[in-house]
């Protein structure tokens, strides 16, 4: 068919094991092949043949303070993924100590810091760590370990696993520019997070914020200080740091929108780009900049962003000249004024590293600056000239980009293309950037709030680039998926990479199956990457619907099934396949032991792309329905039949659409606020203007999800097509019969 993925529904491991030179070797590890997993990966592991027990009977030992953290998330997390709480009343001994120099001789200070060892022996678990967060970490993986048995009771392999990261820095990318979770759903974040050890997340918060010094900024339900400090030690204490990351001088629109703030722009004519000559503009930036360092308490990092910065130096106030060269330094000017502000309240910069930045001025960035976005794009000159520089980098991988619906993890042939899959990127990304003379201290997994899909759907993705920031390409591809799933939902999910591939090809078929047209709901595109009023213009999803029959003969000019025959077929072959998607999610969101809120997400994004493929076939047969009645002749009786049929049908799409929309709004919004409601009095004010076509943004509400079936029309074609009947029938003399005439009313 037109839109397959690469590998069918049992196919997906089989490819990857026949690829084993592109997605490692398929060897699987000692670990697994026994039957337990630890996510990610650990470094070294000693088992013997043995296998031992533990219950709620055994005892926790733990002398020392600097423990504590570890004891809280041990006490706290067996609870939750568990039920499971020590009594002590037995004679095993669970032990937590931190040893210095417990795991000795590792590179790295940093990477040694979050050494862990635990040796299991058959009454005595022993879990040390170099220092307190190495112990942390030591139990995240005895959690993962613990296998359950019957009556209660747990299984651990006997012997001894000692771990550490070959990268120091873990980051995430949780981005709220489009939605605001609520702060039950942040900490249960966060929790993952740490389980998967993530040490680092980079909030992109934009309005979400209150913003103390200019409130005006702060969207309505903004998160206030309080809650950000809130999570900031929540996460603190699971030692995640939790980064702030602003936009600015770029993607302003956020704040240029307010007319109290229209004067800083770079261009009356656009809200993309704040004036970089202008020192009011740059307090602006700064005050903005200081609010956050006050809602992160105890963070050593700050994410200055520096993205896209097209128009450095375009400002009339501005006096060099605009060009390549003035906009480079106008870029590194900025830079380095940040960092060192930075530097004097303890935060160590990251930003953006990246055009309009010139090759010859990467010298100039201060070396204590991390890049954030070393990626596939920078050649090797760009690449050693940053390391000769001194900057440490991040290995960038976009988990997600515009993607609509569900990421792109696994590869697809869409029209005869092939895409090779955001995972096996991922799995690739580190050795490649180390090829090109990258010095990596850590990894970051974007993921872009643009395209409006839940966090839900990243979870994959996240973990994967930290599995391979903790240990470089090892395991498998195919391993590493496994041993997530395992962990995320619990040993008894066998069907969830088969869940994932289906949601992934019915998204790419919701992708794909709308005309592109120019916007008629935003104003023309400012500009792009090569300069103002070059590119960059929007354009509308949607669907032109089948035409409406004259009234006279109802004749009509049929174009809608042969436009569209691809994705009607397409969809033919899908709904089946959705069936099987929505049987395997409605069966496993109650057998999973973890996190079956996500399976429910993922529940609603099927209905939604069910609901795409029958409005193509149900389109089509309205069209079908329009055709029969043009060439029922004289018959006007059987005409009205078909016509009164049509309307039912189109009624039909209209009805799954409602009952479609009204789950997935009470579903999301379980982990979300209203997408920018008004809050107090406050009004979200929706004044967008930026480079990227945000999808997201489009609308107000979440209904932005619901804008290319909307431009359809389908609710005044249907008000059309039921006048075009009464005046049809009441031009041949022929009566709408009984309760027909009735429905033509409602």
């Amino acid at each position: 068919m037109n839109l397959l993925l690469k590998s069918n529904i049992y196919g997906f491991l089989f490819l990857f094991l026949l690829n084993a030179t592109a997605f490692g070797q398929g060897i699987i590890t000692d670990l697994r092949s026994k039957g337990y997993t630890i996510f990610p990966t650990p470094q070294k592991v000693n088992l013997s043949n043995k296998s031992i027990i533990i219950d709620a009977s055994w005892r926790v030992l733990s002398k020392d303070p600097s423990s504590q953290k570890a004891l809280n998330s041990l006490s706290t997390r067996a609870g939750e993924l568990h039920n499971l709480s020590f009594s002590g009343k037995g004679t095993g001994l669970l032990e937590l100590k931190v040893v210095k120099n417990a795991i000795a001789g590792l590179p790295g200070e940093e990477c040694s810091k979050q050494a862990y060892r635990i040796t299991i022996k058959s009454d005595h678990v022993l879990i040390e760590g170099n220092e307190e967060v190495g112990l942390f970490y030591g139990v995240q993986s005895f959690l993962q370990l613990l296998k359950p048995t019957a009556g209660g009771r747990f299984q651990l392999p006997e012997g001894t696993i000692t771990d550490w990261p070959d990268l120091e820095l873990r980051f995430i990318h949780w981005d709220t520019k489009h939605h605001r979770d609520k702060m039950e759903t942040l900490k249960r974040y966060i929790d993952w997070s740490a389980y998967f050890k993530v040490n680092a997340i980079a909030f992109e918060i934009e309005d979400k914020y209150e913003y103390p010094r200019h409130p005006i900024i702060g969207a309505p339900n903004a998160f206030t200080k309080a809650e950000m400090q809130e999570l900031t030690k929540y996460a603190l204490d699971r030692f995640i740091q939790l980064v702030p990351n602003v936009q600015a001088p770029a993607h302003m629109a956020f704040v240029l929108k307010h007319k109290e703030f229209e004067h800083l722009k770079a261009d009356d004519e656009s809200n993309y780009q704040a004036c970089m000559c202008d020192e009011e503009a740059m307090e602006l930036i700064f005050d903005m900049y200081q609010d956050m360092i006050d809602a992160t308490p105890g963070v050593d990092y700050f994410f200055a962003s520096t993205d896209e910065v097209y128009y450095a130096g375009t400002c009339d106030k501005c006096k060099p000249e605009y060009n390549e060269v003035n906009r480079s330094q106008a870029w590194v000017d900025f830079l380095v004024r940040v960092n060192k502000w930075m530097a004097k309240r303890g935060r160590r910069v990251l930003a953006w590293v990246e055009y309009p930045l010139l090759p010859k001025d990467i010298s100039k960035v201060p070396n204590g600056v991390i890049d954030a976005i070393m990626g596939s794009s920078k050649s090797r000159e760009w690449t050693v000239n940053e390391t000769k520089t001194g900057l440490d980098q991040l290995s960038y991988s976009s988990i997600q980009g515009a993607e609509f619906l569900f990421p792109n993890y696994f590869p697809v042939t869409y029209r005869g293309k092939y895409t090779e899959g955001r995972l096996s990127t991922a799995y690739h990304d580190i050795s490649d950037r180390e090829a090109n003379g990258a010095n990596l201290i850590g990894t970051f997994a974007a993921a872009w709030d643009d395209a409006g899909l839940h966090n839900e759907t990243f979870w994959l993705g996240w973990a994967s680039v930290t599995q391979y920031g903790w240990t470089k390409k090892t395991p498998s591809l195919q391993q590493n998926i496994a041993d997530f799933m395992d962990v995320f939902y619990g040993a008894d999910s066998p069907e969830m990479v088969e869940v994932y591939e289906l949601l992934e090809e019915g998204a790419r078929f919701y992708e794909n199956i709308w005309d592109k047209v120019p916007t008629k709901e935003r104003k023309k595109g400012y500009g792009s990457s090569f300069g103002k009023g070059i590119g960059g213009d929007y354009m509308d999803l949607m669907l032109n619907p089948p035409s409406l029959p004259a009234v006279n003969d109802l004749s009509i000019e049929p174009s809608f099934r042969e436009k569209y025959s691809q994705n009607i077929e397409t969809a033919s072959v899908l709904l089946k396949k959705n069936d099987l998607l929505i049987s395997r999610l409605m069966r496993s969101i109650s057998r999973v032991r973890h996190n079956s809120y996500n399976l429910e997400v993922f529940l609603s994004i099927a209905y939604l792309e069910r609901y795409a493929m029958n409005t193509m076939i149900n389109l089509a047969a309205v069209e079908d329905n329009l055709v029969k009645a043009s060439k029922a002749g004289d018959d006007h009786a059987k005409a009205i039949d078909l016509l009164i049929e049509t309307r039912k049908l189109s009624g039909k799409i209209l009805k799954e659409q409602d009952d479609m929309w009204s789950g997935l709004m009470i579903i999301w919004e379980k982990s979300r606020l209203p997408k920018n409601e008004s809050v107090g009095g406050k009004e979200f004010y929706h004044v967008y203007d930026d480079l990227k076509d945000h999808f997201a943004d489009r609308r107000k509400g979440l209904d932005f999800m619901l804008a290319p079936f909307s431009r359809i029309g389908l609710s005044e074609w249907r008000d059309k097509l039921n006048e075009i009947i009464q005046d049809y029938a009441s031009l041949h003399n022929v009566s709408i019969r009984g309760i027909e005439a009735e429905r033509l009313e409602d």
